[in-house]
């Protein structure tokens, strides 16, 4: 929590033009608040609104506000103290996988859904197996966002005006294209056929990051598996959710992020890996 702190100082004196979590001290002048055993802080409202669906306007500005972002965490010193991630987070959904579907076949009636969950997590398991395993020096690792969804996005008179949840930035290091491939997964899918990216607003929001910010050439070629991987990640937490919390599975299903499309979403992003790459 103190990194998370220590990293919006930097924002701010680097004169990142936009609004972030600012602590708000307590009556003793700490940051922080103990009950019961944990520990909370509390940040000032920020001004704006969630915009849901994200039009082209709105992608190009998201696009400018990460170029600068990512220059700024780039050439700094933020440090914190974790080991390098695995940016396809496939250790940790492999053994999730496995877990689940040791648990379901240890069961005599085995529900639709724990069938779908075995029948889809073969086909995911195989992929996540085929990424490109070698280590790779040749990008930095960084405590990004890595949660860039429109959800912690605040808009304010058609512009973007804040950023939060920053979670991730103390517990991870990622290559910072790691956000760009959140971006892609979760703003710029298809209308009509929700488990295909529009690879057309896809393209238009790498060209406007583009024109701010360069990417190597082994920073774009790990992209499209980003992708699938984000995929991958969606259907193992649907399970859970299933599992854990059915309200919320339910409501996550109806906006259109279940078990089953994030499947497909997985098999159509790896599927179509090499359009996807032509974007860039």
């Amino acid at each position: 929590m103190k990194f998370e702190l220590s990293y919006f100082d930097y924002l701010k004196q680097s004169n990142f033009p936009y609004n972030v979590p600012s602590a708000i001290p307590t009556k003793n002048g700490g940051l922080f608040a103990t009950v019961q055993g944990h520990y909370y802080w509390l940040y000032k409202f920020l001004e704006g609104r969630v915009v849901e669906s994200l039009n082209q306007p709105h992608l190009a500005r998201l696009a400018q506000m990460m170029a600068r972002y990512h220059a700024l965490i780039v050439r700094s010193n933020l440090h914190n103290g974790k080991p390098a991630s695995d940016p396809y987070g496939r250790t940790t959904a492999l053994n999730e996988i496995g877990e689940y579907r040791a648990e379901i076949l240890r069961k005599n009636n085995i529900g639709r859904q724990e069938r779908t969950f075995l029948d889809e997590s073969v086909r995911l398991t195989e992929i996540l197996r085929g990424f490109d395993a070698r280590p790779r020096s040749d990008f930095g690792l960084y405590p990004i966002h890595s949660d860039l969804i429109s959800e912690n996005l605040i808009w304010n008179q058609g512009k973007l005006a804040g950023i939060i949840d920053f979670e991730h930035v103390s517990q991870t290091n990622n290559p910072v294209v790691k956000d760009i491939a959140v971006v892609m997964q979760y703003c710029c899918r298809d209308s009509t056929v929700r488990h295909q990216l529009d690879l057309g607003s896809a393209g238009r929001f790498l060209r406007s990051y583009r024109e701010s910010r360069r990417l190597s050439a082994e920073e774009v070629a790990l992209i499209p598996d980003l992708i699938t991987a984000g995929f991958i990640g969606d259907f193992v937490f649907a399970f859970w959710m299933l599992r854990n919390d059915p309200i919320r599975a339910k409501q996550s299903e109806e906006e259109g992020y279940g078990l089953t499309l994030g499947s497909r979403a997985a098999q159509w992003s790896h599927t179509n890996k090499e359009r996807v790459a032509a974007l860039f």
